[in-house]
């Protein structure tokens, strides 16, 4: 069904018996194309995917140009990771962790320190294994196409399109609040519109966002990028000025929050564990740079330093946001539907504070959708690319050199997601922990890879600890919902079931479809003409 191609021109051309069929290619085109092929040879980056090869000697060859910079890969990074986590857990850790902020702190800066040693494994395996894909590609190579493509199915069914919802959504909630902040007469109507606020609106605007993103992206890649640069400054700036609020009420006297011993009374293990549960998934999506390596300028140096540099600015703007609001008589970290950042701005600089707290909160988000769309875009073109997604997936606007049929696809699945709101969300956050069980194969096959593979091209090289460290705290995370309180109660065994039952199931459920689609002795015809039928239809559009 799947055809497993490789990517090496901008346009499409038509590979047969060693020949390149194509009546304007020049002798320059062809020794690029002989020069791409030969520095992966080398680099010993080609697929090792046989079991998953298409059929036919036509082979489709597309590539999406090299123009991101170290700087767009630190936005990209800074990008995905800054969104709606940052807005939306400082008061969940801060409850967890029993209301002690140095420890609070202390678990926000625990988790940046996860994230980076998890960057420095990915450095070493995206210099290492040069392709787009990330741990599609990563896992293919360690384990075998079929480990690589329940990567894939868990993925593009459930994880990517449902975070890309939630983002999107939490984006719209703003647009919302300050939509019924131009009419509310007081802070008690304003809560009562907000409660009673149409889903359907908050579905509009966002699948609205995602349309933007999704259009940008489309139209240029160049573009995608800039505005992806645009977005990450814009956003660290505002997030800086909403912490000088916390240096205000700092400067004014107003530190009794930090007058708290370290520990407090009411902090317990397991609420520090389930708090640096949440700081990871606020510190999620720093893996996405591997999704677009091939996109990269010089990759052996600009992917680690894209992945250090990020996860750094990342890690020191968390810690100083969460400082700045642990400042000042306001904090009462109650859980509830309030906006609290916007109520906080407003303390201190009144209603332009609102304004300007919202305009914060919608261009991290907007920043966090737009890295999301790119990254995931290339993530699904470099999967059908190789097999493990419908080919047509793979195909381009020649004019823009984007991956236009991904980008549409990634469209349409994170809208039914918007749409479905609630209960695709409980879906999503049951499997999450799948993606765990992903980081665990990643960070121990890359010692496998260490054992079986000791010379294998390596630009940079990982400590050893590191990702044995990983490995450790990937598989704590994976066993995380052990550790929940009142471990005895039929509530808690029943939750336990119904989450290992939904990682279970989403990532076995991709195996029948693999065998059915997938893997060539057993797959069936119809699929490789329902794929066939679907790339030519998508050319007849004008999409190579």
């Amino acid at each position: 069904m799947f055809h497993s191609n490789r990517v090496f021109a901008v346009q499409e051309k038509n590979v047969s018996g060693g020949r390149v069929d194509d009546g304007n290619c020049n002798v320059e085109a062809t020794a690029t194309l002989v020069r791409h092929t030969s520095q992966l040879a080398k680099e010993n980056l080609c697929r090792e995917d046989s079991a998953v090869a298409g059929r036919g000697n036509e082979v489709s060859q597309i590539i999406l140009k090299r123009n991101l910079t170290l700087a767009g890969g630190s936005s990209l990074v800074i990008g995905a990771i800054i969104g709606s986590g940052l807005f939306m857990l400082p008061d969940y850790i801060y409850m967890e962790t029993g209301g002690s902020p140095f420890m609070s702190l202390t678990v926000w800066f625990v988790g940046g320190l996860v994230a980076f040693f998890g960057s420095i494994c990915y450095a070493e395996l995206a210099t290492s294994i040069n392709v787009s894909g990330g741990e599609q590609a990563y896992l293919t190579k360690m384990y075998g196409p079929l480990v690589g493509f329940l990567f894939v199915w868990t993925n593009t069914l459930i994880l990517n399109p449902g975070g890309l919802a939630a983002i999107s959504l939490y984006c719209s909630e703003y647009i919302v609040v300050n939509i019924h902040n131009g009419y509310a007469k007081n802070e008690t109507e304003l809560q009562e519109d907000l409660a009673n606020r149409s889903p359907y609106i908050k579905a509009a605007f966002a699948i609205l966002i995602m349309g933007v993103a999704s259009a940008v992206n489309a139209f240029s890649s160049e573009l995608g990028d800039k505005m992806n640069q645009l977005f990450a400054v814009v956003k660290v700036s505002a997030i800086c000025v909403i912490c000088s609020i916390g240096f205000y009420w700092l400067v004014k006297g107003e530190w009794t929050q930090f007058e708290t011993p370290y520990v407090s009374p009411n902090s317990t293990i397991n609420g520090a564990i389930n708090g640096l549960m949440l700081s990871m998934w606020a510190y999620g999506g720093w893996s996405f740079l591997s999704w677009v390596t091939e996109e990269i300028i010089n990759p052996d140096r600009n992917v680690p330093l894209s992945l250090f540099i990020g996860i750094s600015v990342v890690c020191a703007v968390y810690l100083l946001f969460n400082f700045a609001i642990f400042c000042g008589p306001l904090i009462a970290h109650e859980i509830s539907d309030s906006p609290f950042i916007l109520i906080y701005a407003k303390t201190a600089w009144g209603g332009w504070g609102w304004f300007f707290a919202s305009f914060c909160i919608l261009t991290a988000t907007y920043g966090a959708v737009s890295s999301n769309t790119i990254s995931t875009t290339r993530f699904y073109h470099a999967c059908a690319r190789d097999g493990h997604l419908p080919r047509a997936l793979s195909l381009c606007l020649p004019s823009r050199s984007t991956p236009i049929v991904a980008i549409l696809f990634n469209f349409l699945c994170t809208a039914v997601y918007i749409i479905a709101g609630k209960h695709a969300a409980d879906v999503v956050n049951m499997v999450m922990y799948a993606q765990w069980v992903y980081f665990v194969l990643v960070f121990a096959g890359l010692l496998l890879l260490r054992y079986k593979r000791p010379n294998m091209r390596r630009p940079f090289r990982a400590p050893i600890l590191i990702p044995i460290i990983q490995t450790i705290l990937s598989l704590a995370m994976v066993l995380s919902p052990f550790f929940e309180e009142s471990s005895t109660s039929d509530t808690y065994i029943t939750n336990l079931a119904k989450k290992y039952g939904a990682v279970v199931g989403s990532i076995l459920t991709g195996i029948p479809f693999y065998l059915l689609c997938i893997y060539k002795p057993t797959r069936l015809n119809i699929f490789d003409k329902l794929s066939d039928d679907l790339v030519k239809g998508c050319k007849r559009v004008g999409f190579q």
